[in-house]
């Protein structure tokens, strides 16, 4: 809820003040904030009269499935004589946010917006126009939340975000597409949520630390369907999102008549995220240090349960749009430094038998694929039988790696896949290739189970027999096995024919 208030409130401030030389009016302002809006889909409307406007924003989804809306008290907007506009907000301001989507219910909220400054410069020209916007010790406070269908028959909200700043360098160009460029910093925030429904209710406290944010989009003019991205993506739709966040911690408290229920804890520190969107594909990628988390649910376990994570990382690379040609893909997670506290360890092994050095999963595909069908061409693929026409052609396993518990496995290879054959593996496009598979610790693992009375030793009996057949003794309790599929479609472990 932080963050879909806090973007709302920025889309709102940016669809009235966002980068910017030469001479503009008011009208030259509030037009240019126009035909932003309507070319990311919505509409902004507002009679620019006395040197303000009280704005209303409305993004309606095709055929009505959904629908969003922004109003607020009037924003002055003052030419001050040498080309440039002021913008200033009042505070306290008035902001009503409205929504709703078919057969799911709508809701109304009232926000009121205070601040010890927040005013932008507008620059430029006519249809070009740079925004320099300044604020300071902002509060944003929930009022009067009601929603309907919600299935709860007391449902009730309240809540504030503080800001102690915010600054924006934008500038919006009009042309055969529209360019929106921007550069923001929001300081220290804080957020606090509370919920009711029926007889359950939970407090949210959400730390934000400094976060830096860049955005550089191209849209094209008149808007675009938002089930049909794929035909935007051809008409020029562009995004390049980059964000830097020194880290963030928060808490939720849930109370079930009026005693305590569940308690989670979970804090993050530095952390960086990227996403473009365009004629490429998607490509996304974002990390993240120090994460912890805490839960405390009697339900579940009588005291803290802890997890912890040194690092995050996720690296994706995408095609969206259909082609004949094959497109390279990437898939790529990391989840490194990985411990739970001992409350968790001594459920299963009290007297410490098993290793508890951190454990790391982390895995990197990369590869070609033709996409058979626009995959953001969401109206067309509701109304598909099946999974989406797309193949894989190649896949390289980069690497793949699982530490924990004094075990290590790892594998490396390539394998590619016909289309055209069906029939050496019935089902199935032929596949050919290899992979290296490297499992060390293994043994020990086992020994450690067995006298932990975890699993019976004859039990084991199995899984040692095959390890022994399938994979070769590279060191001391370190096997190696060379998985192959050749041309003809037989299976072989090191050398020796599977199938």
């Amino acid at each position: 809820m932080h963050r879909t208030l806090t973007t709302s409130l920025i889309a709102l401030s940016a669809a009235l003040a966002t980068p910017a030389l030469a001479d503009v009016t008011a009208a030259d302002v509030w037009a240019n904030q126009q035909a932003l809006i309507d070319a990311a889909g919505g509409t902004l409307a507002g009679d620019l009269s006395g040197g303000s406007v009280t704005p209303e924003l409305n993004f309606i989804l095709p055929e009505g499935e959904a629908s969003f809306q922004i109003t607020a008290d009037a924003i002055s907007m003052t030419d001050n004589g040498d080309g440039s506009v002021t913008i200033s907000y009042p505070s306290p301001m008035a902001i009503t946010m409205s929504g709703g989507a078919k057969g799911e219910g709508s809701f109304t909220a009232d926000l009121v917006l205070t601040h010890d400054g927040y005013t932008a410069i507008a620059t430029g020209q006519p249809g070009d126009i740079a925004y320099d916007t300044d604020g300071s010790n902002l509060r944003v406070e929930i009022q009067n939340v009601s929603v309907d269908g919600s299935g709860a028959s007391n449902f009730d909200m309240t809540g504030f975000l503080t800001m102690t700043e915010f600054s924006n360098d934008s500038r919006i160009t009009e042309g055969n597409l529209i360019s929106y460029v921007t550069q923001s910093m929001t300081g220290d925030s804080v957020a606090e949520f509370n919920f009711t429904a029926d007889n359950v209710s939970s407090t949210t406290i959400q730390n934000t630390q400094p976060t830096q944010t860049s955005i550089n989009a191209s849209l094209p003019v008149g808007g675009s369907n938002i089930l049909n991205l794929s035909k935007a993506i051809r008409d020029g739709l562009s995004v390049m999102i980059n964000s830097v966040g020194k880290g963030t911690t928060s808490s939720t408290v849930t109370n079930l008549n009026g005693e305590a229920l569940n308690r989670q804890e979970n804090s993050t520190g530095a952390q960086t995220f990227a996403v473009t969107l365009g004629e490429e594909g998607m490509t996304l990628d974002a990390d993240a240090s120090d994460f912890t988390f805490l839960m405390n649910d009697p339900l579940i376990f009588p005291g803290d349960l802890e997890f912890a994570m040194a690092g995050i990382s996720a690296n994706y690379d995408f095609p969206l749009n259909a082609s004949d040609e094959a497109q390279d893909f990437r898939a790529a997670t990391s989840l490194t430094g990985i411990t739970m506290a001992d409350t968790i360890w001594n459920l299963f092994d009290p007297a410490g038998q098993l290793p508890r050095d951190p454990a790391d999963i982390t895995f990197d595909l990369t590869g070609l694929g033709t996409n058979g069908v626009d995959l953001l061409d969401f109206a067309t693929l509701s109304q598909m039988a099946g999974p989406p026409p797309v193949q894989v052609d190649e896949v390289t396993i980069e690497n793949l790696r699982i530490a924990a518990v004094g075990a290590e496995a790892t594998a490396a290879g390539a394998m590619t896949f016909d289309w055209t054959d069906f029939q050496t593996i019935p089902g199935m496009p032929r596949p050919e290739g290899a992979v290296t598979i490297n499992l060390n610790g293994a043994n020990a693992l086992m020994d450690t189970l067995v006298e932990m009375g975890f699993v019976p030793a004859e039990d084991l009996m199995m899984p040692r027999m095959m390890m022994g057949m399938f994979a070769t003794p590279v060191g001391d309790d370190m096997l190696e096995s060379v998985i192959e599929v050749n041309d003809q479609g037989h299976v072989l472990a090191n050398g020796q024919r599977l199938q």
